[in-house]
């Protein structure tokens, strides 16, 4: 009997081990299993993980070393809802901290089954009641963010960056991998430094007086570009209206533009500023010739209006005027194609490549789709498009005795420790004009501005000469011109004599009492130019070393025969069949071949040959390469 008492006694104590072991086993599986559900299903963001220190992007810098960009700590709050859920005490603090209702957030976090951040880059001052809180679930993960000290100054050119820190527009965008690298040789997780060539002075001048005008003007959009004329460098380039990149999802996506880069628009007269140098490149305009203007030129029933009759005239007279009769009929005298090479070598329709997104290229037809109705308007800028900035640098190769400068907006890049690693140096492209029919431009320019349409942009100051153009011209849009709409503009230099600046402005669709560009840019013009003359800084004419002339398309030019003379064979290459036909055939009656289509590109007898009657030239037409 004790025997069998003592046997169901161990049984029973077996089995309760048993039972016990077994409980004890399904606990650990279950409190197992918990802990791989919360790491699979609540799992922190990887730079959580990897517990690793993000790379500061490095600063934005102005031409003097103030910066325009830094890199500042914040605290990204972030929730792991299942670890949460077992504990939802205390959340008051956190939803007051936070800026979430109570509600919405114990919502959230009962709903939700994976790691979601409640807000992102919270200022350390505002995160720091969090510090003190023991929620489970709670993330606190420090992390830089991009803040601009200046809110809205140079805005379009910094750019800004989205909440992973990547470039999004701007300087931030083009030099992303710059800003965000990390040389190998250093112990900082800290990326490399861009300095601009802005002044932020003279940039803030420009902001200020683009902001009135356009107020003034009651302008749709206001812009301008400032340029040192000797080495390319942008001082200043802006559009108005601008936003603040420290909250740029408050404002319209439509103020992030970089207007003068983007915006292409017809010029109107201040283009004629290249047709004028067109002109003396092919030793075609004669100082002493007049233009008796009736107040619009007309050809086979299309017309070109002036805005007066300016009757007999000479051609510095007409920019003075801003005479559309005689432009054009200066400008009928060249051939389409070297008209066209010409505003070609000056940028039109060409990329400049500037180091910022979003750059247009503007438009200039080739010469094979002019008609006459474009042989008028091209020259007196309609029908042509162009960006302000592709505008400021073909102007600024006039301020700079014919030198075609490349835009320069980033002038080095360093290192944290603010060693250099990468400087950019002036350098001249190539040149468009003679140092002789430079000067000649802007002397006739200056005169535009003493006592012609520019007369708004001039200071009064003796000892400061200014000269530049005005332009008006009437908005293209889709539909074609709309006659309500204009664009008001002006381009100039300053000092005349030798420039050390080149601004230009362009006002979209002003629609105050007046919308002239003599009436809305010239003065605006002023104002900025009296505020930044005290800033300006002439660049060291040394340090431009030239570059390689690109082989652009161009139709040499020989020694012009004398008016009269018809034993001197001329230049007729770049004319079109029907130029041609009627130069010949008035002038050089006679046997003639003619074979192909376009423009001329050989003939015989060579240009500067002699010739005597009876005339038999061969000629041979075709279309350059573009």
């Amino acid at each position: 009997m004790i025997d069998g008492k003592q046997q169901r006694t161990q049984s029973e104590f077996a089995l309760r081990y048993k039972v016990a072991l077994l409980a004890f086993l399904l606990l650990f599986g279950v409190l197992a299993f918990r802990a791989i559900e919360l790491a699979i299903a609540s799992p922190l963001p990887k730079s959580v993980l990897e517990q690793a220190q993000k790379v500061r992007r490095g600063v934005i810098f102005d031409a003097r070393g103030h910066e325009l960009a830094i890199s500042r700590d914040t605290v990204s709050v972030g929730i792991k809802p299942l670890e949460a859920r077992l504990q939802l005490e205390g959340l008051d603090i956190l939803a007051r901290v936070t800026g979430t209702p109570k509600a919405e957030l114990v919502q959230k976090i009962k709903t939700s089954d994976k790691f979601f951040y409640l807000k992102r880059k919270m200022p350390l001052e505002e995160a720091a009641p969090l510090r003190k809180l023991d929620l489970a679930g709670l993330v606190l993960q420090n992390e830089p963010d991009r803040y601009y000290p200046n809110q809205k100054l140079a805005s379009q050119i910094i750019g800004f960056t989205g909440l992973d820190g990547e470039g999004l527009s701007g300087i931030e965008f083009s030099q992303n991998q710059t800003l965000s690298h990390l040389r190998t040789d250093s112990q900082d997780f800290i990326g490399q430094n861009v300095h601009l060539t802005i002044n932020s002075y003279v940039q803030h001048q420009l902001e200020k007086t683009l902001a009135a005008g356009l107020e003034d003007s009651m302008s749709k959009h206001a812009m301008g570009v400032i340029i040192e004329s000797q080495t390319g460098k942008i001082l200043a380039m802006s559009s108005q209206p601008d936003f603040d990149p420290n909250q740029s999802n408050k404002f319209p996506e439509e103020n992030w533009k970089n207007l003068p880069i983007s915006f292409q628009y017809e010029p109107g007269s201040t283009f004629k500023i290249f047709t004028m140098a067109a002109l003396l490149r092919e030793n075609l305009l004669n100082a002493n010739q007049k233009y008796n203007c009736p107040g619009y030129f007309d050809y086979k029933g299309r017309r070109v209006s002036c805005t007066r009759e300016h009757g007999i005239q000479d051609f510095t007279d007409v920019m003075k005027n801003s005479c559309n009769f005689g432009v054009i009929t200066a400008s009928w005298q060249l051939p389409v194609l070297k008209l066209y090479e010409n505003l070609k070598a000056f940028g039109i329709g060409t990329l400049s490549e500037i180091q910022l997104p979003g750059e247009a290229r503007g438009y200039l037809a080739s010469p094979k789709d002019w008609d006459y109705y474009l042989k008028m308007s091209i020259p007196i800028g309609h029908g042509v498009s162009v960006t302000p900035l592709q505008l400021a640098l073909a102007a600024n190769a006039i301020a700079n005795d014919g030198k075609l400068m490349p835009p320069m907006i980033i002038d080095k890049v360093s290192d944290a420790q603010g060693r250099v690693i990468e400087r950019f140096v002036p350098q001249e492209k190539y040149r468009v004009a003679s140092v002789d029919n430079a000067q000649q431009i802007r002397r006739t320019l200056r005169e535009v501005v003493k006592s012609g349409t520019g007369a708004g942009a001039d200071l009064g100051l003796k000892e400061f000469d200014v000269c530049g153009k005005t332009g008006t011209s009437i908005k293209s849009t889709r539909k074609g011109y709309d006659a309500k709409k204009y664009q008001a503009s002006f381009v100039g230099f300053f000092p005349c004599e030798k420039p050390e600046i080149t601004i230009m402005l362009m006002f979209d669709e002003p629609r105050g009492e007046y919308h002239q560009g003599a009436t809305v840019a010239a003065p605006a013009f002023r104002r900025v130019l009296r505020e930044i003359i005290p800033a300006i800084h002439v660049g060291e004419v040394s340090t431009v070393k030239p570059l390689p002339t690109p082989q652009y398309q161009s139709v040499a030019s020989a020694p012009r025969p004398a008016p009269g003379d018809k034993n001197t064979m001329p230049d007729f290459r770049g004319f079109s069949k029907k130029e041609l036909l009627f130069q010949v055939l008035s002038k050089f009656p006679g046997d003639h071949q003619v074979n192909g289509a376009g423009y001329v590109v050989q003939q015989s007898p060579e240009p500067g040959a002699k010739i005597n009657a009876p005339y038999s030239f061969n000629f041979k037409l075709g279309f350059p390469d573009e």
